[in-house]
């Protein structure tokens, strides 16, 4: 079977418009040349595809399963035709950032960058630990990080204020237990707070665990749980606590900015790093 990108999109036509003589107008061509094109491509697939019924055509399950698959088919093509007349080609930048920064960080330095950078970015959000590793088996070039200690191939670090941050509304005792949302164990924020709230001898508990930032917000949002970011990068909807309200100060945490080479978006990111950090609290590799 070997059908036409021109049935294709005729295809496309007749079932978004639903009748011939719309799609017709669509593709600005005659009501019986469509009529030839859907009957041609009925006659490649060997079904029926539309089903007439008051003066609409109405696609059968064939059809709806050919439509979504088209759309698809057709996306890939025009991509692959617009990729090609774009002229230069861009370069491939794999980019790492553990969920914390991805928001607070990334799109800062993204903005600067521009649309116009000669790359094409492909972004992967993944615990620190993951992307680390990624990083050593060359899947990644850059990888923006928070771990126990100083990884191999770092190319900059910052020290950042480690920050409790809650949602609007949230409400906990200076005495009682604090609800926690965190990533699974083995995160450098989930030991931060315990050992905190352990050394100021607080009780706590995990309310909510999430491998996603999308989890954790959820969690703060809906007012039933605290957990830790660095200072500067939690979402506007969120708030910082401060130690008024009843929670022990946090130490401060050291971002990683891994990777192999140097490229804008390195540069970028440690500008943003340096800016969060302040004078004297970041680091560039020999």
């Amino acid at each position: 079977m070997d059908i036409e990108l021109r049935l294709l999109r005729s295809f496309v036509a007749i079932y978004e418009s639903g009748t011939l003589s719309r799609a017709a107008e669509r593709l600005a061509c005659t009501q019986a040349a469509m009529s030839m094109r859907l009957k041609q491509i009925e006659t490649e697939i060997g079904e029926t595809l539309f089903l007439r019924q008051h003066h609409r055509l109405q696609p059968t399950s064939r059809g709806a399963e050919l439509y979504a698959r088209t759309l698809g088919v057709l996306a890939a093509y025009d991509e692959m035709i617009s990729a090609t007349r774009s002229g230069k080609p861009r370069q491939r930048l794999r980019l790492g950032v553990a969920d914390d920064y991805a928001l607070g960080i990334l799109p800062r330095a993204l903005a600067r960058l521009g649309p116009d950078s000669g790359y094409e970015i492909e972004i992967v959000c993944d615990l620190s630990g993951n992307l680390a590793a990624a990083i050593q088996r060359s899947q990644i070039d850059l990888a923006l990080v928070t771990l126990a200690a100083r990884p191999q191939g770092t190319l900059f670090e910052a020290e950042l204020a480690l920050r409790w941050v809650s949602g609007p509304g949230f409400g906990h005792g200076a005495e009682g237990a604090v609800p926690l949302a965190a990533y699974p164990e083995g995160c450098v924020f989930r030991k931060a707070m315990i050992d905190t709230l352990e050394q100021a001898r607080r009780p706590w508990f995990v309310q909510a665990q999430s491998r996603t930032h999308a989890g954790i917000v959820a969690t703060l949002r809906a007012g039933i749980a605290v957990t830790a970011m660095a200072k500067g990068t939690a979402p506007e909807s969120l708030a910082e606590c401060v130690e008024a309200e009843g929670l022990p100060p946090l130490p401060d945490t050291p971002v990683y900015l891994l990777g192999h080479g140097n490229s804008r978006l390195s540069q970028l990111l440690q500008d943003e790093l340096a800016a969060l950090a302040g004078p004297g609290g970041w680091r560039k590799s020999a």
